[in-house]
């Protein structure tokens, strides 16, 4: 089984997809809407649109129908077949797809996938198809838009964005003797803020975290990212080189590990039973959070909680927050380009961007969502809804897929106190030019 960007394909397997690509190209009518139509009241077919983390219950169905109804308000007689499934298995869906000669004709999946899925010719350009630059500028936050190109070109369009938001106790602050109106501001007085805010029993046990970094072990990437970002690096360059290999990266990961292996002021790779961010339950005085935090009374809401918490960035060499998120695209070699094209576009509507926020815990994407009661109900929301503008990705070139699947574990080496950050990024830095 082929997987995305795995470098170092057989050739035999490379031919084949190849092959597979062409074929499906060489099988569009020229017609773009579709079945000798070029009008999309008439046209008819059926988009087969791939959604990764889709809950394939009835309320992941109910979301995704309502994008499916404002898609058949310009597309009213094609039908859409969805293929709800994991990130885990997106790879393998693809590649089985695009070796079988039957791509998708939409694909959603995470803004680090847009490079390595145009590399590997399953999506195809939207500057081609007539997007612009300039138009999706004003449309989203400019941020947004350098992560959705492949050399230079526009291969997908975001849909939300899925912070990871820093967030605080103000009562913890005030019984640690921390000014509750003052967060830290930089990573030196975050580590230090955490020291002061873990709460021990008489046998040293921690019996509520300092800070929460809201990840299981070998998922310490985002939080990786958000700090170096704070330091004022990047993952990646603008033409995809690795960048995080420097003294900023050296500096935060160094801080991961004396959080987690020196203060013992982090659990590594603790959850709750929930897998819920430790800072919304009170089992942690400060932390990593979802842009959602329920502050209902009633079922899983955390109610009068949610007035004890204050959300902040961290301001060292920069103020960021790390933000992943959801992205559209149109499947290369698609029989309906335009048809697949307006699909992405209901997806970007305000009214889906809202229902694919509550699946994705995420927040809309539009530059003017800020006005919608949706951003406005939850403060958390609204917090990072405001801050989309110091976002800080982890994305970068068409092999990123590969270089992620070791970022993780090798990561925890360090955070574990088994390499130091320095052999472990050089490492990484290896991995990312192959």
């Amino acid at each position: 089984m082929v997987k995305v960007m795995q470098r170092g394909l057989k050739a035999a397997t490379t031919a084949a997809l190849t092959v597979a690509i062409l074929s499906i190209a060489a099988c569009s009518s020229g017609n773009e809407t579709g079945q000798g139509s070029d009008d999309p009241a008439t046209a008819t077919g059926t988009l087969r649109v791939v959604v990764p983390n889709f809950p394939a219950n009835n309320e992941g169905q109910a979301v995704f129908q309502g994008i499916v109804d404002i898609f058949h308000q310009t597309y009213p007689q094609m039908k859409v077949e969805p293929d709800f499934v994991p990130y885990d298995n997106l790879n393998e869906k693809i590649s089985t797809s695009l070796a079988a000669g039957k791509n998708y004709d939409v694909v959603s999946a995470g803004v680090g996938w847009v490079q390595p899925l145009a590399d590997l010719g399953a999506i195809q350009s939207l500057t081609k198809l007539g997007v612009r630059t300039e138009d999706l500028e004003k449309s989203v936050y400019p941020a947004f838009v350098a992560p959705m190109k492949y050399q230079d070109e526009l291969y997908a369009v975001p849909i939300v964005a899925n912070p990871r938001v820093l967030a605080y106790s103000k009562s913890a602050f005030a019984e640690a003797g921390l000014d509750p109106a003052t967060p830290p501001q930089t990573l030196a007085e975050l580590r230090e803020a955490a020291r002061k805010l873990t709460k021990r029993d008489a046998k040293g046990q921690i019996t509520r975290t300092g800070f929460d970094f809201w990840a299981p072990a070998s998922n310490y990437r985002q939080q990786f990212v958000a700090f170096l970002g704070a330091k004022g690096g990047q993952m990646f360059t603008a033409d995809g080189q690795p960048a995080f290999n420097g003294d900023s990266g050296v500096e935060a990961l160094q801080l991961i590990h004396d959080m987690v292996s020196v203060d013992k002021s982090s659990r590594y790779g603790y959850q709750n039973s929930a897998k819920t961010s430790l800072v919304t339950t009170g089992e942690a005085a400060m932390g990593f959070t979802s842009p959602y935090v329920d502050c209902s009374a009633d079922g899983e809401g955390i109610g009068e909680k949610c007035k004890d918490l204050v959300y902040f960035n961290l301001k060292d060499a920069e103020e960021v927050m790390y933000v992943g998120g959801r992205v559209a695209a149109v499947g290369e070699g698609t029989e309906y380009p335009e048809a697949a094209l307006a699909f992405t576009k209901a997806m970007q509507d305000q009214k889906s961007q809202e229902t694919i926020s509550k699946l994705d815990v995420g927040v809309p994407i539009s530059s003017n969502a800020g006005d919608s009661a949706f951003v406005k109900s939850n403060p958390a929301g609204s917090f990072a809804w405001k801050n989309l503008d110091k976002a800080v990705f982890e994305y970068g070139g068409a092999t990123f897929l590969d270089f992620r699947a070791k970022f993780g574990p090798s990561l925890d080496e360090v955070i574990l106190g088994r390499k130091s950050p320095q052999d472990a990024l050089k490492e990484l830095d290896a991995v990312a030019r192959r």
